[in-house]
């Protein structure tokens, strides 16, 4: 017999409280989740279960607007704000009968792939002492620690992919305007997105499902990824990929092959995605200044010096320079989107190297591969692979826009052969 909503909840609560050092919640509305779960296990006693989400707790960003809730996005500036209002994802939750339990720690302003809050680095539960990343990394730990099983994300560069690829879990960056950003505090709109989090790939559809406002058709019978072309990284070491990285990467590749799909190398190295990720970030750097410059000059103190500086690089920028930096990502965009024409899907490393140490040196391309989906506005999930007791690495699938369904499948597909399911 499975547990009940109310047991899983107190369960969770217990186990966040023991998990504290992780420093993944920033806020928890136990109150309000009891009183949900009590509802939610009544529908399911009377049959009357209002989706696949009843009664599951699901984890929520520090940026997405929860009526009653802080909704500070990390930042200092923003201490002290409450939502008076629930944003449309979270809505959609509730209607779903999903159980929304509290509020999870975010790199300030989502601007940072690094999972280090304003109040000290989220910690990876997969090994304490490195990073959980970011900047959805509190949602990231959350589902790693085993404390839920759902939770939303929000990914511009890499948001929830990062964090999924460090953390052992699966995420989706969607197709834009696939899921409501309304009352979610931006960073740049042109390539902000709400993304799912969850610590099972196949739950990935089931949480899109609900934020999209989509039903899904049945379920595809396991070989549904036979004879589908997709390219793959014939140059993931020239794009930075670790031998640790490239070892499991090879192995996920196995994996496919064995499903039937038909792998095509492809050589993105010339692309140049990690300038492309460099054009994204001075757009982002430059719409964050703009959001914060008077505050900044107000109140310098609020913004630590990582953040200032980016914000006083964004300041730097002319028109000049954010046109060339356009440019460039359009450029980037045609010629990935041309060269993937013929295929399906694209597989990458969802990260170059694994997750590191805080108290080394942070890597400086957490990002170049996850921007490769971001600069081309592609749809991209990404799965753990098979590492034993080695750090989690992720398998980013990207496909053609409107085609997140297929991103969520082949992600799960993944999975089932993982477990022999």
């Amino acid at each position: 017999m499975s547990a009940s909503s109310r047991e899983v909840l107190e369960c969770a609560l217990a186990q966040i409280e023991a998990d504290a050092t992780l420093n993944a919640w920033s806020y928890l509305d136990a109150d309000a989740a009891r009183r949900a779960a009590r509802d939610s296990d009544a529908r399911l006693a009377a049959g009357n279960a209002r989706s696949p989400l009843e009664g599951r707790l699901v984890a929520i960003k520090a940026n997405i607007a929860v009526q009653g809730w802080p909704q500070d996005a990390g930042l200092w500036s923003r201490r002290g704000l409450t939502a008076n209002h629930d944003a449309p994802v979270i809505a959609r939750l509730r209607a779903a009968g999903a159980v929304v339990l509290g509020q999870t720690r975010m790199d300030p302003g989502a601007l940072g792939a690094e999972g280090r809050s304003i109040d000290g680095p989220i910690q990876n539960p997969r090994r304490p002492g490195h990073s959980a990343g970011g900047s959805s990394g509190g949602s990231a730990a959350a589902l790693a620690a085993g404390h839920v099983e759902l939770a939303l994300g929000t990914d511009t560069i890499g948001s929830v992919r990062i964090p999924a690829a460090f953390c052992g879990i699966a995420s989706l960056k969607p197709s834009a305007g696939c899921i409501s950003l309304e009352d979610v505090v931006p960073l740049h709109t042109d390539y902000d997105h709400v993304g799912p989090m969850t610590a099972y790939a196949a739950d990935l559809e089931k949480l899109w499902a609900v934020l999209a406002g989509r039903s899904t058709p049945p379920p595809p019978a396991a070989s549904a990824i036979a004879d589908l072309p997709i390219g793959y990284l014939a140059d993931a070491e020239a794009l930075g990929a670790t031998p640790a990285v490239l070892d499991h990467y090879v192995n996920g590749l196995a994996i496919l092959r064995s499903l039937g799909a038909r792998l095509q190398p492809l050589h993105l190295a010339p692309l140049e995605p990690g300038r492309a990720r460099k054009a994204i970030f001075a757009l982002c750097e430059h719409a964050m200044w703009l959001a914060h410059r008077d505050s900044l000059e107000r109140h310098p103190e609020w913004y630590p010096p990582p953040l200032a500086g980016m914000l006083q690089f964004g300041a730097a920028l002319d028109a000049s320079r954010l046109g060339g930096f356009r440019e460039r990502i359009g450029s980037f965009s045609l010629a990935l989107r041309a060269m993937l024409q013929p295929l399906r899907a694209l597989v990458t490393p969802t990260t170059p190297a694994q997750a590191f140490a805080f108290a080394g040196p942070t890597p400086l391309d957490l990002a170049d591969l996850t921007a490769i989906a971001t600069a081309a506005a592609l749809p991209a999930a990404t799965a753990p692979l098979p590492t034993g007791s080695d750090l989690p690495v992720g398998l980013q699938i990207i496909t053609h826009p409107g085609e997140d369904l297929l991103a969520c499948r082949l992600a799960a597909g993944v999975e089932r052969v993982l477990s022999g399911r």
